[in-house]
């Protein structure tokens, strides 16, 4: 769109992002310009649920300038060892 000879396009690729993050799915538009482009090697937060540590990974193009991605997050600090126990993991293994 062109008003007076100027471009009134905003400039940069957009991104359609849906949040991984469970019970949050909030879908929103990110536009990635060259000053914000950093954005897409970081971790961000959700606008929505505030998760932070969530990475943008591309889907694939929806049509020009137009990106699909998800925001993923890493697991927390989740152990499913056997701390605080004696035992052999596999003789844990063998009793199940």
């Amino acid at each position: 769109m062109k008003s007076n000879g100027k471009s009134t396009e905003v400039q940069g690729v957009a991104y359609r992002v849906a949040c991984q993050n469970r019970g949050c799915g909030h879908r929103f538009e990110l536009r990635i310009t060259p000053q914000n482009a950093k954005l897409l090697s970081e971790t961000m937060a959700c606008p929505r649920c505030g998760r932070r540590g969530g990475f943008l990974k591309p889907d694939g193009r929806i049509g020009d300038k137009l990106f699909a991605a998800r925001l993923f997050f890493k697991l927390t600090s989740t152990s499913y060892g056997n701390a605080g126990s004696n035992e052999e993991p596999d003789s844990i293994a063998e009793a199940y």
